[in-house]
């Protein structure tokens, strides 16, 4: 289920940019320029002090762990198809209908530009309800911004409060193929399969006996044995069809969470990564030094006390900001 895998939704949708002309001030333009030039001005995240002054939108809630907007304006030509010269040669020899290597070949084009939108934030489960309550909490803090974005998108204009923004995105939602969750630090315990191998080795064998009894009985005795190898073929046909819907049916299962990979606890762990270093850096004489060691235990005590390793809630490093 790689929409949802390790207690993180991963979203992806695809939205149609309109293709008419519109105002931007006192100038026309195309919706897709205007969007480029919206979208550029979105401020991302601080990653350094003089990074910039404003701060990412999607920084106004603690549910996401990544979010991004690309511009699809069309899909990339990966060149001719492949044939093999020699092969093709030989086919113009014995054709009538030759294939011209100077002639192009047919290519696919996109109806219009796409605005590519994909996020992963925290959720319980893979359920709608769950992208729904992200999509409602993402216009809530974020309304401005997503009206502007979105209003070059089409069908947008009946938009108008959290539902209809979550519907909206819904309609242009796509399945997520290859999520990147990279919170494990520990091997997963992920369960064996088969998980009852009774379950389909014996009726696996039966079948096999089945089916070499029938040629048995066919070989010494000369008899009609169409019975016993059909009873045995199917067996064996039930259990590779129930062994494959069991492989299919835990791989469809999402991995578990990785302990503390919500998006708290991250923050918390990144604030705790780097006052630590600085704890570290400014306790290395007492560190270094036996007769200083009363010091150092106090020093500790006071940046636990300061720091407050378990709480989540706070001091914490604010959501947006990377390494500052």
């Amino acid at each position: 289920m790689p929409t949802f895998d390790g207690g993180h939704y991963f979203l992806t949708a695809l939205v149609p940019v309109k293709t008419d002309t519109t105002e931007e001030g006192s100038a026309s333009t195309s919706p897709v320029h205007a969007l480029r030039k919206r979208l550029a001005m979105l401020p991302p995240a601080q990653q350094t002090p003089a990074c910039c002054e404003d701060q990412s939108p999607f920084a106004r809630n603690a549910r996401n762990h990544f979010a991004r907007f690309v511009i699809i304006d069309d899909i990339a030509y990966p060149g001719r198809k492949t044939e093999n010269s020699i092969v093709l040669a030989l086919r113009n020899v014995f054709r009538k209908s030759k294939i011209n290597l100077v002639v192009p070949q047919p290519q696919d084009h996109l109806a219009c530009p796409f605005l590519f939108f994909a996020a992963d934030f925290d959720a319980a489960s893979g359920a709608d309800t769950e992208r729904d309550s992200y999509l409602a909490t993402l216009w809530n803090t974020m309304e401005p911004e997503l009206r502007e974005i979105f209003s070059h998108c089409e069908q947008f204009d009946g938009v108008n409060d959290p539902e209809s923004f979550a519907k909206y995105i819904a309609r242009c939602q796509l399945e997520t193929t290859m999520p990147f969750n990279d919170y494990y630090i520990d091997p997963l315990n992920l369960p064996t399969w088969p998980a009852d191998k009774f379950k389909y080795f014996i009726p696996a064998a039966a079948g096999l006996a089945l089916l070499a009894l029938g040629f048995i009985v066919w070989f010494f005795a000369a008899m009609p044995s169409i019975i016993l190898s059909l009873l045995g073929v199917a067996t064996i046909g039930v259990v590779i069809w129930q062994a494959y819907r069991s492989v299919m049916a835990a791989g469809a299962v999402p991995f578990p969470p990785a302990p503390d990979s919500n998006l708290p606890a991250v923050l918390k762990a990144l604030y705790l990564q780097r006052t630590f270093t600085r704890f570290v850096i400014d306790n290395q004489l007492r560190a270094v030094d036996p007769a200083s060691a009363e010091e150092l235990h106090a020093a500790f005590g006071r940046y636990v006390d300061a720091h407050q390793p378990d709480n989540l809630g706070g001091p914490t490093q604010p959501p947006g900001i990377i390494g500052i």
